[in-house]
This record gives structure tokens, C-alpha cells and sequence, in this order.
């Protein structure tokens, strides 16, 4: 008992280091670019409208029933609402505080498996690769999502490791608890985004079932104590709703899922090969050192193996059924960050004990993605001051329109794209003469700090270029007592940024505004004509209401 004490004293500094790191990555500037149209406004809207009405039981937008989402993350983002007062930092720090709880729990979780060394790469990889970086500084539900999927499944993997030094009871007992862990991560994952968590995990664990020979050593009774675990944490919520509401929001909730697996909901469709695209782009450099980790290695005991197999099926399972569902959308397989960068981090670890070692496998997709970024970021904002010359090749209006915003850009913003370039280089060199350690280290900075400094400097002015003439709109007319629409176009963004109130019989009489983009004009004057021009702005047409 002691001995165990004093080993997680020792750990403490390392979890303080690493959760100081997630505080550098994830909080600053939550709060510097607007809510970006349509999810993240859609969520924080929803979260507002909870406040303001009172009712924590029902998700809502536009003041009606939202039948699309489960409440949990809604609530979240309200209780730091409450707290933080309405705004882009309180929608988007549960995901920050999120991020910093999955940099803990996988370090640890990798610290039992393997090591700390092994836990403090998982945790890195997991900060600094891109798109994971991006999410915990986001307003979407993913983050949270996933997080608990994940320990479900972890818990899952639990009851397949068995201790044959302990006795059966005790056996039995550790399996049951670990099993009802699971039951309650998987029905915290279905009150957060739904049932897609549910079918993942028994996916998961129906491929390591069948793979290895059915050692999953799970009882139909213990099978029916996790179904009813997950039942007793949605039925909480789910016996308000349907006390309120009768059983007419399941049916809708049903209708949208399936809408989600066989069409393109929204215009969201893509090639069946779109998010091993994604994937493999978006989690850089952790996706680039996967490839050797897949391979057999005689020094791993029987709880390691079992445990990349997990991560193996839940990253085969993810993808596919993500590549199978109509709606392509990047978000949708972003829990396969945790298998994407555990199996990194196992690859680094193992190269660090010079179990496996470097090859043209690592070099060439990191030199390529790398010079893909830089040249890619490097022309983007050599072009992006001159649209003159290529906005006469554009045939969209609205697209054009945009790039007149005036941005300012200068010529040291070149340097984020060929910083990379140069540090990658660098530690690729590093690799080569066999200094693993340093360049690794390398490699994670250089990625931390693009993503930090893209959302810094680069997003905030791609902002201004697609919603910031919208949404500075918006924000001026909150301040009016008025109404304000949008036509043409979906949009969350009047009804977050106008402050829309709870509607009454006085909205009537009160001035009415209306936004449409530029090409939607002709369209919204076929339909309407009770509308004054304002004036436009960067492809955003903004209209008064008038008396007929």
C-alpha cells in the first residue's frame, strides 16, 4: 500500500508537467475568434437557450424541441455559461478542460501498461498532433464524446485481462466492477451525442471476440449486467423527457440517426475513402509512425498485446463504419485519435528501446505531409494578399465576394509554414543518425506550435474572410431590441450572436432585419418583397424589414 502511494507520488510531477502543457495548448485564446457556423454556434445556442428558459431536461434551438442531440454536453457548455457569462471562452472550455483530462488519463493508462515513457508520448502525441489540438479548442461535442467511448472501452479490456494469481471470486468481482465502469463511460457517451457509442463499443468487442477465438471472457450474464448499466444512466434522462413529452422525440432522435447512415445529410457526402484522407492529414505527425506498429513483437506480455489489439479494432472499426454512414463530416472519426496515437506512441516507445527502428516507412510520409503543409500555408498567404489574380478563375459569387475583406497579412507570416519545413527537416537528421529521443522531441514541438500558432495568427484572419462581416452584424443588432432572420441558408448564427429572446407577441412590433448571402439574392427577391437594402459586405447582404 505504501509502496504504491510513494510510485504515485513520484508520477505527480509528470502529471503536473503534462497537465501545464495542456494548459498552455488548450486555454489561451478560447475566446479570440467567433463560434464558427454551424456546429459549434449550433451547440452554444442550444446551451444559451437552456438558460434562458430554465429547462435542463430538453435540448432546444430556435426555442423549439432539438431532437438531433442528448443533453449531456449541452449541459456542460450551459454550467459554464453560468459561470462565465455567455461567449466563445465559456462554449469552448469544456473541451479545453477535456483535453487536459484525456493528456491525464492516457498517460496513465500508458504508465500501467508500459511505462511513464511510454504514458508522456501517448500524451503528447495526443496534444500535439493537429487536429486533436484543435478539437479540445473547440465548441463541438467529439471531444467529450469520445473521451468517455474510449474509457468505456478501456473497461471493456479490462474484463479480457484476468490476474490467474487471484482468486476466482476475486476475479469475478474485478470484472463485474469493471464491467459496470464500462456500462456507465458507454451511457455517459449516449446521453453526450447517442447511440453510434453503443454500436462501436459492441463492434469492437464483437472483432477482438471473433479474432481472438472467443477470449473475450464475458458471460451472458455479465453481458446483460453492462446493457443494464448503460440503461440505468440513459433512463434517468430519458424518464423526464418522456414524462414531458411522450415518446415522440425518441421516433424523431431515430429518423435523424438514420438520416445520418444512408444519405448525405446537409450536402455532408465524400467518397468512401474520405476519412482514411482525413485521418491520415489531419493527425500529424502521430499518423505518420503507425505503420511499423502493427508488426508482431515477442517482447510485449500478454496485457500489452491485448491492449494495442483493442486500439488495432477500435481504429478498423471506426473507420469503417464512418466510411459506410453517407454523412462524411471530418469530426465523425475523430475517436480514432486515441488508437492513432497510442499506436505512435507504442512505435516510439519500442524505437526507444531499440526494439524497432526508423525507416523510410516514417521518413517518407512525415517529409511529404510536411512539405504539403508548408508549401500549401506558404502559398496560401503569398496568394491570399494578390486575390486579383485569381479571383477572375472563382465562378462562386459568394467566394469571391469574401476575399475582399480586408485582411492584413505580412511577409512574416511565411514563417509558419517554412519553421515547419525546417524543424521537421531538422529531426529527420536527428532520426537518421539514430538520436531518437531528440528527434522526437523535435517533431512534437515543431507540431504543437504550428497548430498554436495557425490558431493564433492564420484562423482569426480566415475568419474574417467567411462569417466576421455576418456575425459583426449580429453582434450590433443584440445591442436593438429587434428581430433578425436569416434567408436563404441555414444559420444558428442569429439566434447566438443577436441574443435572440424568447419569443413573445411583442416581436411583432419590433424592427425586423434580414441576412442573406450574395448568391442567394436573386432567389430571396423571387420570395419576398418587403425588404430594404442596407448594404452588402463581403458577400453578406444584410436587408430592413418594410411595412406593406
Amino acid at each position: 500500500m505504501i509502496d504504491t502511494l510513494l510510485k504515485r507520488l513520484l508520477q505527480f510531477p509528470t502529471q503536473f508537467f503534462l497537465l501545464l502543457i495542456g494548459a498552455l495548448l488548450f486555454l489561451p485564446q478560447l475566446g479570440s475568434v467567433h463560434l464558427f457556423d454551424w456546429d459549434e454556434i449550433n451547440f452554444a445556442e442550444s446551451a444559451r437557450e437552456m438558460l434562458l428558459t430554465g429547462n435542463w431536461r430538453m435540448v432546444q434551438i430556435d426555442f423549439q424541441p432539438f431532437y438531433e442531440k442528448p443533453p449531456l454536453f449541452i449541459w456542460l457548455q450551459a454550467l459554464s455559461m453560468h459561470y462565465l457569462g455567455v461567449g466563445e471562452l465559456a462554449a469552448r472550455l469544456p473541451n479545453a478542460v477535456c483535453g487536459m483530462a484525456t493528456m491525464l488519463m492516457v498517460f496513465n493508462i500508458g504508465r500501467m501498461l508500459f511505462n511513464s515513457q511510454f504514458g508522456v508520448l501517448w500524451a503528447l502525441l495526443f496534444a500535439c498532433s493537429m487536429t486533436p489540438q484543435l478539437h479540445f479548442k473547440s465548441g463541438i461535442i467529439d471531444p467529450v464524446f469520445n473521451l468517455f467511448i474510449f474509457l468505456g472501452i478501456h473497461f471493456m479490456y479490462k474484463v479480457s485481462i484476468v490476474n490467474d494469481f487471484e482468486s476466482h471470486k476475486t476475479q469475478v468481482g474485478k470484472a463485474r466492477l469493471h464491467l459496470l465502469l464500462s456500462a456507465l463511460f458507454i451511457g455517459l457517451a449516449t446521453l453526450t451525442k447517442g447511440p453510434v457509442a453503443i454500436l462501436l463499443t459492441v463492434l469492437t468487442a464483437v472483432v477482438y471476440f471473433i479474432v481472438n477465438r472467443g477470449k473475450l471472457r464475458l458471460e451472458v450474464t455479465e453481458l446483460f449486467i453492462w446493457a443494464l448499466g448503460i440503461s440505468a444512466v440513459v433512463v434517468v434522462w430519458l424518464s423526464f423527457e418522456i414524462r414531458a413529452n411522450g415518446i415522440h422525440f425518441i421516433d424523431e432522435f431515430i429518423t435523424y440517426q438514420i438520416r445520418l447512415l444512408t444519405t448525405p445529410d446537409a450536402g455532408h457526402g465524400g467518397p468512401f475513402y474520405f476519412h482514411f484522407i482525413v485521418l491520415f492529414v489531419g493527425v500529424f505527425p502521430a499518423s505518420c509512425l503507425i505503420f511499423d506498429s502493427f508488426r508482431k513483437n515477442t517482447h510485449d506480455d500478454f496485457a500489452q498485446t491485448s491492449y494495442r489489439r483493442w486500439m488495432t479494432y477500435l481504429l478498423c472499426v471506426t473507420l469503417v463504419v464512418f466510411s459506410i454512414v453517407k454523412t462524411k463530416i471530418i469530426h465523425y472519426s475523430s475517436l480514432c485519435y486515441f488508437p492513432i496515437t497510442f499506436l505512435a506512441a507504442y512505435y516510439l516507445h519500442q524505437l526507444f528501446e531499440k526494439r524497432m527502428t526508423w525507416s523510410w516507412r516514417q521518413t517518407v510520409p512525415l517529409f511529404t505531409l510536411t512539405v504539403a503543409f508548408a508549401v500549401a500555408l506558404t502559398a496560401g498567404v503569398i496568394l491570399i494578399q494578390t486575390p486579383e489574380k485569381f479571383t477572375p478563375y472563382i465562378k462562386d459569387v459568394f467566394a469571391v465576394a469574401n476575399l475582399q475583406a480586408q485582411v492584413h497579412w505580412s511577409s512574416f507570416d511565411l514563417i509558419f509554414g517554412l519553421g515547419l519545413l525546417v524543424s521537421i527537416s531538422v529531426a529527420l537528421l536527428l532520426m537518421q543518425q539514430r538520436h531518437y529521443k531528440w528527434g522526437t522531441y523535435v517533431i512534437l514541438i515543431s507540431s504543437g506550435m504550428f497548430v498554436k500558432s495557425a490558431m493564433t495568427f492564420i484562423i482569426p484572419r480566415v475568419e474574417q474572410y467567411t462569417q466576421h462581416a455576418f456575425i459583426d452584424f449580429l453582434e450590433e443588432k443584440s445591442k436593438e431590441n429587434c428581430v433578425v432572420e436569416v434567408a436563404e441558408f441555414k444559420s444558428y448564427a442569429h439566434l447566438f450572436y443577436a441574443r435572440k429572446p424568447i419569443p413573445s407577441a411583442a416581436d411583432a412590433g419590433k424592427k425586423h432585419y434580414v441576412v442573406t448571402r450574395l448568391d442567394r439574392l436573386d432567389r430571396l427577391y423571387k420570395n419576398r418583397n418587403d425588404l430594404q437594402e442596407l448594404y452588402r459586405k463581403n458577400g453578406w447582404v444584410f436587408f430592413e424589414k418594410v411595412n406593406q
